[in-house]
């Protein structure tokens, strides 16, 4: 009885401690903001929920040093669980003072590749520390570690005074739960409605995934989503400056040119061969071939985000925030081009049409159809009918039609499919390291097949209503589509960062151009420069607007960032793939997905790359 007595009494102080703890913790994340760009953006409604959501979250990161505590305690070592959560509360609260150190810098959390610089070899080339400096910090840390032991004191003379009473705990749980569950709901509303005080604030706190849920407001409560004129967005956020200068554009260069881009969804550049796709195979030898080519992503949202603005997804939340419009739409509209977008999948969740076409009116989102195929082939006639019926008028145009078929490996019944054997559907089941992939690639390629037909349906309208003559057409991927290639068991995209998840091909054809395959590395970030400076006449250098560079032009693409905010990575050398797991932690790949050990990052050139990435940010 003894024992539990005691043990009772130490889980009383130890729930005293960790309430203590999250307090600490939450004013340490309330300072993160303080001097940030975000304060210039805080409302009601944003302090509201990122002190929640600073609440909650120091709760979450407290609770370890409570748990370490509580495993111990069960054992009867009750000094020495005191000792161990004052050690584990000094090292997170130092870890959460240098991450919002960090965070300053270079506008992410501490991770593996923050941790690679400071540890590893060349890091003296960015950081110099004094020894005066090493001498200060340790004494804060040793005053911080006996002022954590120590608190134990207090804790004990609170308890004394009923501050473990049960009812005074229920109302500790009830405010940490309650902060939980407001900042998420209001995270899913604000998120949904684009309020800059929340969505951006949510960013200064390091791990934090407030929840996010689309489909729930939109097809389980039937929540219209909001139009560009039903909400409250700021002109300039204080954080996201793109471009970086006033776009200036020489009406001489601007040719006037229609602009006509073509994305397939998933799309390998294994699949573009005579056999498989034959319309865009031929196509692609009247054309500018880019043979090494990469996508800005493993996924549709981070792909075409990367295609479109020519920067990274990083600053997704950023522009959706701000109501930010790619650069290449602003000043198209300025040239009197119209916008047409013919999308197969609803384009609701990942919101593209408030993001990418953040100023277009009356953008087209969905497209019906009750299979995939009748999507796909419903925007190849709409478009075609657009063509011929002279629905673009007199004006230049900008068209986007994004293909869905080999993403869904669904292909069409009552069309031909000439590979074979080919499963019947995607048999997810039955993935593993060792299945023959050919069933499931044959698949794959029957859809590709598919979508080529209607592909070259276009061709065939260009060319017959005489676009052709003043049409520039882009072909690509939002992202690859792995099939085991590497034998890592990978299937699929938004796995890895290996070529066959980005690498896609590129087919640019300009009126009256000789074609040409180049072999250098290109990016999704070089399109947008291409089409600024050749079709519209944009004077510009592109590093005002882009992380890419002309297409033809062959310099270095190291350090190519792909991703997301979350999970990003830079490929490097020889496709080597120096990527930030969700987690934090770094892993290195080789291109073919084996891990390289003992991987020491260039500190320098990492330095210059987090510079170049973080140059849109103010």
């Amino acid at each position: 009885m003894k024992i539990q007595h005691r043990l009772c009494q130490a889980l009383k102080e130890g729930f005293i401690y960790y309430c203590i703890l999250t307090a600490v913790i939450t004013a340490l994340f309330i300072w993160y903001i303080i001097g940030s760009q975000e304060l210039a953006l805080m409302d009601p409604l944003g302090w509201s929920f990122y002190i929640t959501s600073c609440i909650s979250h120091a709760a979450c990161i407290a609770l370890i040093a409570y748990l370490v505590y509580i495993l111990i305690s069960l054992t009867g070592l009750f000094r020495v669980a005191k000792v161990v959560m004052a050690l584990l509360s000094v090292f997170l609260v130092i870890l959460g003072y240098i991450n919002g150190e960090v965070y300053q810098i270079y506008r992410f959390h501490i991770n593996g590749f923050v941790i690679n610089m400071i540890t590893g070899p060349g890091a003296t080339q960015i950081f110099t520390f004094d020894i005066r400096l090493y001498l200060l910090y340790g004494f804060y840390f040793l005053l911080l570690t006996a002022a954590f032991i120590a608190l134990w004191r207090l804790v004990k003379w609170l308890r004394n005074r009923g501050m473990a009473a049960s009812h005074k705990v229920f109302i500790a749980i009830a405010v940490l739960l309650g902060s939980t569950l407001y900042a998420h709901v209001c995270h899913i509303f604000a998120s949904f409605y684009q309020k800059p005080s929340v969505v951006l604030s949510a960013r200064l706190l390091p791990y934090y995934f407030p929840t996010t849920s689309y489909d729930l407001l939109v097809n389980t409560l039937h929540i219209q989503p909001p139009k560009g004129d039903d909400v409250s967005f700021v002109s300039k956020t204080g954080n996201m400056v793109y471009p970086l200068h006033p776009i200036t554009i020489d009406r001489s260069k601007s040719s006037n040119l229609n602009i006509v881009l073509i994305l397939i969804d998933s799309w390998s550049k294994h699949a573009l061969t005579q056999e498989c796709m034959p319309n865009i195979f031929q196509y692609a030898q009247q054309s500018l071939q880019f043979n090494n080519h990469v996508s800005g992503s493993n996924g549709t949202k981070s792909g075409v985000f990367s295609l479109v603005f020519s920067i990274s997804s990083y600053y997704w939340d950023l522009a959706e925030s701000s109501h930010t419009a790619p650069v290449l739409l602003d000043v198209a509209h300025d040239l009197g081009y119209s916008f047409h977008n013919y999308p197969s999948a609803c384009q609701l969740d990942p919101p593209f049409g408030r993001v990418l076409f953040a100023k277009e009116k009356n953008v087209r989102i969905s497209t019906p159809g009750n299979t995939v195929y009748e999507r796909d082939e419903r925007i190849t006639r709409d478009f075609i009918s657009d063509v011929k019926n002279g629905a673009f008028g007199t004006s230049p145009f900008i068209s986007i039609l994004f293909y869905d078929l080999p993403h869904s490996f669904e292909p069409s019944t009552k069309h031909k499919r000439p590979f074979s054997p080919a499963w019947d559907y995607a048999k997810y089941n039955e993935l593993n390291n060792d299945i023959d992939a050919m069933p499931f690639w044959n698949l794959y390629r029957n859809t590709c097949y598919q979508d080529d037909e209607l592909v070259g349906q276009v061709f065939a309208a260009l060319k017959q209503t005489g676009l052709d003559k003043n049409t520039v057409v882009v072909i690509t991927g939002d992202h690859a589509q792995e099939f085991n290639e590497n034998h890592k068991n990978y299937w699929g995209h938004n796995g890895n960062f290996s070529p066959y998840q980005i690498a896609v091909p590129l087919i640019v054809h300009f009126p009256d151009s000789q074609p040409q395959v180049y072999t250098h590395r290109t990016t999704h970030y070089d399109v947008v420069p291409t089409l600024m400076r050749n079709v519209l006449g944009v004077t510009n250098p592109e590093s005002d607007y882009s992380m890419g560079h002309q297409l033809t032009d062959a310099q270095s693409r190291n350090w190519h960032i792909v991703g997301s905010e979350l999970n990003y990575a830079f490929i490097v050398d020889n496709d080597t793939i120096l990527e930030k797991s969700p987690s934090g932690k770094m892993l290195v790949y080789d291109s073919k997905m084996n891990l390289v050990p003992d991987y020491h990052i260039n500190v320098k050139a990492f330095n210059e790359a987090i510079n170049q990435l973080n140059r849109f940010i103010k």
